[in-house]
């Protein structure tokens, strides 16, 4: 009897091991990193490239041990890229400049869930960066994920609107710069998109009462944006008015420009993507530290 039972027991320790074997590494390991951070694109990027600029804030995240997720919408389907090697895609979706905001913010609400039907109970950071933090902001409005939301951070996302917007969505009323499409309208203060992301703000903190909502702007106020801006402090493109016109438990301001094309233009600092201090607040505020 204690011979059959032995025999039994190295036959469900051997079929364990083969199961173990042929599980993926980068799924496997992942069960013993519970922590997601996914990184939201802003206008009009469509890959990895906001991220990987500059100081490389989506390396130094994944070394410093966070399991990490590109949220790409433009000019092809859906995806989260994971840097464990998973990949989340929905093909039935095809994003361009005229996807309204709040049908990527559903897709990520769709891929967040994909997520969790793989992992379980995860604990998640987000990061949207310029528009890609209204996508995320519509989405904590409007939807309840099912993951354990703990950090959310806004970088140079424009709440408020930006008079850029209106500017270029003005131009597009006379056929001109048409290719920025229908997102830009979205942008612009006093738009119906904005205005209605401000009425339901409240929602944010009563669909997600233990997260930490974090801003990021920037104030370098370059020679060209003071007077579009009327002399308020600003990044280039988003005000620091209109990047923390958001309900928020901590607010960082940067010297920080909005992109690093607009750095060609300017000595007057760097963008968020070339600044270590902002990768340096951004691992500290993932880790707890406020």
């Amino acid at each position: 009897m204690a011979g059959k039972i032995l025999f039994g027991i190295v036959i469900i320790v051997a079929m364990s091991m083969i199961v173990l074997s042929i599980m993926p590494s980068a799924t496997f390991a992942d069960f013993n990193n519970p922590t997601f951070v996914l990184l939201v694109n802003g206008f009009n990027d469509p890959g990895n490239g906001q991220w990987m600029m500059g100081v490389n804030i989506y390396q130094q995240l994944v070394n410093a041990g966070f399991t990490v997720g590109i949220v790409s919408f433009y000019l092809g389907p859906f995806i989260i890229n994971l840097s464990n090697g998973l990949q989340i895609t929905n093909n039935s979706f095809y994003g361009t400049n005229n996807t309204p905001i709040e049908n990527i913010s559903y897709q990520l609400y769709l891929g967040i869930n994909n997520l969790t039907s793989i992992y379980g109970n995860i604990n998640l950071d987000i990061v949207g960066y310029s528009m890609g933090g209204l996508v995320v902001a519509y989405m904590l409005e409007n939807y309840l994920i099912s993951a354990n939301l703990e950090n959310v951070i806004f970088i140079g996302t424009p709440f408020g609107g930006t008079p850029y917007a209106e500017v270029v969505s003005y131009l597009q009323g006379f056929g001109l710069l048409n290719n920025y499409g229908y997102q830009i309208k979205e942008m612009s203060p006093g738009s119906q998109f904005i205005m209605n992301l401000q009425s339901n703000e409240q929602n944010i903190t009563n669909n997600y009462p233990n997260t930490v909502i974090i801003t990021y702007a920037g104030d370098c106020t370059p020679w060209w944006a003071k007077v579009l801006f009327h002399g308020m402090q600003d990044d280039g493109v988003v005000t620091v008015q209109s990047a923390t016109d958001i309900y928020h438990n901590y607010q960082y301001v940067f010297h920080a420009l909005h992109t690093i094309t607009i750095v060609n233009y300017t000595y007057d600092g760097y963008c968020y993507f070339q600044d270590q201090n902002v990768a340096n607040t951004l691992i500290n505020n993932l880790n707890g530290n406020y």
